[in-house]
């Protein structure tokens, strides 16, 4: 698999990232691997190389610089303001709150030590508690438990070092690929696309990955489950009329694998499947 788009990660490298708490454990491959892991999660590009690596008592620990900020800003559509400023002795605190299209917000807070300085040094100070909280906050928003840089900077004896990661395609370019595996929207907009693939094998596995998740869903009944596999199905029909005879069969045949397992797949998901193997026919 192309560990530049990969959603999963190799137990090994799981294993190594619990036992040790950090990533001393893994090799380069493992660690560029865990590194666009984690930039696939969130969306963002791990060309741009939005995290480094913060090497402290022989750990190596990932942490967000600029670009991961930046990034997830415009991916998800963040809107920033500073909600109060304040001075509690010599420190001055900042607080930040983020707001995605949905309307949830998060909020955090940036400090700094202001004793003793004056001047352009103090100005400095005050710009970095506004930058360090809202660094601070989108990241907490996009649910990345980690340092940002702004944070780094005040650890005594911590080295910064960094992640040769290959040069990889941007993700609108990953998302672009010529079989798309969507997923229904909610409400009266187009289906969103939540993969890509080159070949039809790739494509139609990516599918049965989804089916798998909807069917072992625990919190859906079995007339939810028909609707969303019915639904899920539709919203790829273009990608299955562009397959070949023979990787139809192959799709066809695992529909019926998976029907005759999942005895409650019945009335929703019929009617989709009778429409596709109609123009499998044709």
């Amino acid at each position: 698999m192309d560990i530049t788009t990969t959603r999963t990660l190799d137990p090994e490298i799981i294993a190594s990232l619990v036992l040790r708490g950090d990533l001393s454990g893994l090799d380069e491959k493992q660690s560029v691997a865990y590194y666009n892991y984690r930039c696939a999660q969130v969306g963002i590009d791990p060309s741009a190389k939005p995290f480094d690596i913060l090497i402290l008592n022989g750990k190596r620990i990932l942490y967000a610089n600029a670009s991961a900020t930046q990034q997830l800003s415009k991916t998800h559509g963040l809107s920033v303001a500073i909600i109060n400023r304040e001075r509690i002795e010599a420190i001055y605190v900042v607080t930040a709150r983020v707001t995605g299209p949905d309307g949830r917000s998060t909020e955090n807070q940036g400090a700094v030590d202001l004793a003793h300085q004056q001047g352009e040094k103090l100005a400095n100070s005050i710009m970095k508690a506004t930058t360090k909280a809202i660094r601070r906050t989108v990241l907490a928003h996009c649910g990345l438990g980690m340092l940002d840089e702004t944070e780094v900077e005040t650890i005594p004896g911590a080295v910064v070092g960094s992640i040769h990661v290959p040069t990889v395609p941007t993700v609108s370019a990953v998302m672009d690929r010529p079989f798309k595996v969507n997923l229904p929207s909610d409400n009266a907009s187009p289906s969103r696309v939540h993969s890509s693939f080159d070949h039809p094998q790739e494509w139609i596995g990516g599918v049965f990955e989804i089916v798998g998740r909807i069917a072992s869903s625990t919190k859906l009944g079995h007339e939810e489950k028909n609707a969303k596999l019915a639904a899920f199905f539709l919203s790829n029909r273009e990608a299955f009329n562009r397959l070949r005879s023979y990787d139809k069969a192959d799709f066809l045949g695992r529909i019926a694998a998976f029907k005759a397992e999942a005895a409650w797949a019945t009335a929703a998901q019929d009617d989709v499947i009778e429409v596709q193997t109609e123009e499998v026919s044709a």
